[in-house]
C-alpha cells in the first residue's frame, strides 16, 4: 500500500444544537462533533467505513467557535493508521490518529 493523503476545506455549522450553551457567551464547537465531522470527512476521502475502526489518539489543543471555515489533512500510511490534523487559519484545532487494522 503507499500513502495516500490530502486536504479537505469546510465550513463548521454555525447552527449545531450540541453548540448551544457550549459555552454561554462563548461558544464552542464540542470535541465529540470534531470528531463527526472529522470521520465524516476521513470516511468520503478515503472512500472507507470507519464504524469498527478504533481512534488511536484524538488531541484538542485549541477551540473552534461555530460557523468557522477549517482545514483538514489527513495521510494514510503503509502500516493502516490515518493521521490527520484540523486546523484555522494555520492553528491546530484537533489531531489524531485513526488505526485501520
Amino acid at each position: 500500500m503507499s500513502v495516500v493523503g490530502g486536504t479537505v476545506g469546510f465550513r463548521m455549522a454555525d447552527d449545531h444544537p450540541a453548540c448551544d450553551g457550549h459555552f454561554p457567551g462563548f461558544p464552542v464547537v464540542p470535541g465529540a462533533v470534531l470528531l463527526d465531522e472529522i470521520l465524516s470527512r476521513l470516511e468520503s476521502a478515503l472512500a472507507i467505513d470507519l464504524c469498527d475502526r478504533r481512534l488511536a489518539v484524538a488531541k484538542f489543543p485549541a477551540p473552534l467557535a461555530p460557523g468557522a471555515e477549517v482545514s483538514l489533512d489527513y495521510r494514510l500510511d503503509e502500516r493502516g493508521a490515518v493521521r490527520f490534523s484540523l486546523s484555522r487559519d494555520g492553528r491546530t484545532i484537533a489531531s489524531g490518529t485513526l488505526d485501520l487494522r
